[in-house]
């Protein structure tokens, strides 16, 4: 079997296509966003613009919880030092769902309040332990603020795929556990940053309750993954009266040159199409003060840090307020610096205790131990308690109250779930626009073994190329009166490998092995040093900017399988294909067959069982094509065979 050289055999430069094809659509949303953002002018315009904002985001990480469970609040111990006090104290913010954290508290004179500050750590393996953290801290509490330092899920304490065996995390504690889950959480309809979220809120519950604090004078600040936080914070929950977000704040058209892939958690869907971007987490706060901490030689580019700075000061000139907003730019990496701990501990002196931002920060901190800090025994809640919740299993509460409904009777369902199948894959442009003429070049044309292997390819929409192998049994009068395309993961790479199962679909007439975009002889190249699959690596990254478009890599793909139905049944003077898919592409594959509705026959290798399944199995096998956003909302594959099979279609399990 022959398969293309790189580049199409020459004829085509595709390795950046998708990742320029992404970056043009983005630029078109960018541009929309400046626009809008432009025309405000009045505090009016932009309240009403605050308010949609907030109502976006809350919808695209599925909502918030309206009832607040009792916390439970244990303190499992206590350490003293010269004055301040570490509590250690662990909350539930959902039943079962245990937070681990640490309570400064400042020596103090009976009754008296102080400010309270809710940290928010980074993405340290050890949480509210890590050392610089412990630094911000300490500054805080000699200073005279309450401070709760909060381990976030999957890190500190809270490791949510936690190995008694290896004392780690079977998935990779942090950012890998955060992405794994979050893939289950966005097939739900929801993102892993609700529960991040809720954590905090419950977090502001208890410090602002707590007989040592005022709880008129909150604030929040937090480092990297705790940037993120602390900005979500600021967008939903009122009772913040300052905030210092570190290290996160950028701007989303910079950050996506980079190549780099956030978090899941920092992967809001829909938000460059909607024009949710860092500056409105800022603004969302206006026009209470807010102070932007960044390091100059940042992974987060400065210069998106300083643009979102310089729109979110626009904002607060409307109210009259510019010398509310402030910017600190420290001469070093991605961190916690000594310049912006300093910072920091300043801001919050001057506008939480109305003190002059003259304290000096100490470079020599001493801080405790990891174990020290501990809240658990054994150093991990899932070891500690026994009916501890997980992610995973409040994603699967979430789920069982947000699954889609079949209440489609034999009348109509294919016409019915084909709307909701649009409704989730948001193509690139409507299906019914797509252009009827496809100029398709045969780039090889060979017999090998009694076959005629065609090298093909075409623009299935403008600076998108596909490509394909068409496969013809010589001398079967059958092979020119069908086809039937074939999807596989690896694509016409996958020719070799994959002998079995095209030999079963020529008996049948010839068949299409299609590529759609990135996939295949169409494979982007890597925009960053990960595994090409890993999670953080290419396809991840890809599939994350365009979710945030509203879209996903799956969608675009099926956009390209349908047009390469178009080329096929033209080829064939109107007679109408078949489809094939194996492993996830037979997921394509039956998406292709509900939303064209002529297909001949439906061939499914190794098929997906469902999506459901994947977020049933706490250890799935990890795969971001399969991560298509509020999914599980709409439909599933089941149901889609059973519509198809009504309908009289044939669906063969090979």
């Amino acid at each position: 079997m022959s398969v293309f050289s790189a580049n199409i055999d020459s004829y085509y430069d595709i390795e950046c296509q998708l990742p320029d094809y992404l970056k043009k659509l983005a630029k078109q949303y960018f541009e929309a966003e400046s626009n809008k953002k432009l025309g405000i002018h009045t505090i009016q315009q932009f309240e009403a613009c605050r308010r949609k904002t907030r109502d976006f985001f809350l919808s695209s990480i599925g909502g918030l919880e309206n009832v607040k469970t009792p916390l439970n609040t244990i303190c499992t111990g206590s350490l003293k030092y010269d004055g301040y006090t570490i509590e250690k104290i662990i909350y539930e913010s959902y039943p079962g769902f245990y937070v681990t954290s640490n309570l400064y508290l400042p020596e103090t004179c009976s009754g008296e309040k102080h400010p309270g500050i809710l940290f928010a750590c980074g993405h340290s393996d050890n949480g509210k332990a890590e050392p610089a953290y412990q630094r911000v801290c300490i500054d805080l509490v000699i200073n005279g603020f309450v401070v709760l330092a909060v381990d976030p899920l999957g890190q500190g304490e809270r490791v949510q795929y936690y190995d008694s065996e290896t004392g780690t995390s079977s998935i990779g504690i942090g950012t890998r556990e955060h992405s794994y889950a979050g893939l289950q959480c966005e097939l739900t309809g929801s993102n892993i940053a609700r529960y991040f979220i809720h954590d905090l809120i419950r977090g502001l519950d208890y410090l602002s309750s707590h007989p040592a604090v005022d709880p008129e004078r909150l604030g929040m600040c937090g480092n990297s993954g705790g940037g993120t936080q602390t900005s979500y914070i600021m967008l939903v929950d009122e009772r913040l009266k300052a905030a210092a977000p570190s290290c996160y704040i950028n701007s989303r058209e910079n950050y996506m040159k980079t190549g780099q892939a956030h978090d899941n958690e920092q992967n809001i869907f829909g938000s460059i199409a909607y024009g949710l971007n860092h500056d409105d987490f800022i603004t969302a706060f206006a026009p209470k003060p807010v102070l932007i901490n960044s390091a100059r030689y940042d992974f987060f580019c400065i210069e998106g840090a300083v643009k979102s700075f310089e729109r979110a000061k626009k904002i607060y000139e409307i109210y009259g307020k510019k010398d509310l907003i402030e910017m600190c730019i420290s001469d070093s990496v991605h961190g916690y610096s000594d310049v912006l701990r300093q910072s920091t501990v300043n801001f919050f002196r001057k506008h939480l205790k109305n003190q002059k931002p003259d304290f000096i920060t100490s470079k020599n901190i001493p801080t405790e131990k990891d174990n020290n800090l501990l809240c658990t025994k054994s150093g991990q809640i899932l070891t500690d308690y026994e009916n501890a919740k997980t992610v995973f299993d409040l994603n699967l509460e979430y789920f069982s109250n947000n699954r889609y409904k079949n209440e489609v009777g034999a009348e109509g369902g294919l016409e019915f779930i084909k709307e909701r199948v649009i409704k989730v894959m948001n193509f690139p442009q409507p299906l019914d626009e797509r252009e009827e003429i496809i100029y398709d070049r045969v780039v090889s044309d060979k017999v090998i073994d009694g076959r005629r292997y065609e090298k093909i390819f075409f623009f299935s929409e403008e600076d998108i190329a596909v490509d394909g192998i068409y496969i013809t049994p010589e001398g079967r009068e059958l092979s020119e009166k069908n086809c039937t395309i074939l999807l596989l993961e690896e694509g016409t790479n996958a020719l070799e490998n994959e002998k079995e199962l095209i030999n079963h679909l020529l008996d049948n007439g010839s068949v299409f092995v299609f590529d759609p975009r990135g996939m295949g002889a169409a494979k982007s190249r890597k925009v960053n040093p990960r595994g090409y699959n890993d999670i953080y690596g290419t396809e991840y990254k890809l599939n994350s900017d365009a979710m945030m478009m509203g879209t996903s890599l799956a969608a675009l793909r099926i956009y390209d399988v349908i047009r390469a139905h178009d080329y096929v049944k033209r080829r064939l003077n109107g007679i109408i294909p078949g489809i094939a898919g194996k492993g996830v592409c037979s997921f394509y594959a039956l998406v292709e067959a509900i939303l064209v509705k002529d297909v001949q026959s439906i061939y499914l290798k190794d098929p997906m069982p469902s999506f459901e399944e994947i977020v049933k199995t706490k250890f799935y096998q990890y795969n971001c094509k399969y991560d298509i956003f509020s999914v599980l909302k709409e439909f599933d594959i089941p149901w889609m065979i059973d519509e198809l099979k009504k309908a009289g279609y044939s669906i063969i399990k090979l």
